[in-house]
């Protein structure tokens, strides 16, 4: 028990710490309604579960003797934020001049699937891989519970889910919306212009294996 308490602190701190799932959500928690962001934690949740499974699976090992997946997994996830990035600056540019509506987010492709924003999202950092596998490592270990790997595969995405709510619930508050409707434009130029800087530091990474 004290082994698992361990690992969902220690994931409760990566939860919080900045990064695009935190940008993501404070941003639509802000800008659209509470249902959307809802959608959108739990495409990343969905997200975590795919990587909490990789992990148990041992897919890290793979990674280790092929790092070439991990390069292009890093390339691909780049991409994608980067595309995030520019749309959310576009946006951020423009908003001055067209004020958005509550309950809509600009998407890159201009299509609201909010599950599949959140879910790609958090898919395309392959380090989270990496992540889970330190955080792990003891429950991988022989003397591990046997359970322990499948409490794992329950809770940590169940914590992410949570803990996602709660930080929606408490950036969604009237203050926070009336904040960002008067100054959203400068909040998107700066979610955008971050979400390149993390586009830029994977494929600077992804570019550094080779």
């Amino acid at each position: 028990m004290s082994l698992l308490l361990t690992i969902c602190a220690l994931h409760f701190v990566a939860q919080l710490t900045p990064g695009p799932d935190v940008l993501l959500i404070a941003k639509s928690s802000a800008s659209t309604t509470r249902l959307n962001t809802l959608k959108i934690i739990l495409g990343i949740s969905a997200g975590i579960v795919v990587w909490v499974v990789l992990t148990l699976l041992g897919f890290t090992v793979l990674v280790e003797q092929f790092p070439w997946i991990q390069q292009i997994l890093m390339l691909i996830g780049g991409f994608f934020l980067a595309r995030m990035g520019w749309g959310m600056l576009k946006e951020g540019l423009t908003s001055a001049q067209t004020p958005q509506l509550e309950g809509t987010l600009t998407l890159p492709n201009g299509q609201q699937k909010y599950f599949l924003l959140g879910l790609f999202t958090n898919l395309s950092n392959p380090k989270t891989l990496i992540y889970f596998s330190s955080v792990f490592s003891l429950a991988l270990g022989s003397s591990a519970n046997a359970n322990l790997k499948t409490q794992l595969a329950f809770i940590i995405p169940l914590q992410t889910f949570l803990v996602f709510s709660l930080f929606m619930f408490i950036m969604s508050t009237p203050k926070i919306k009336a904040l960002y409707q008067r100054s959203g434009h400068y909040i998107d130029i700066l979610s955008g212009a971050l979400f390149l800087v993390f586009a830029l530091w994977l494929w600077y990474d992804a570019i550094q294996m080779f």
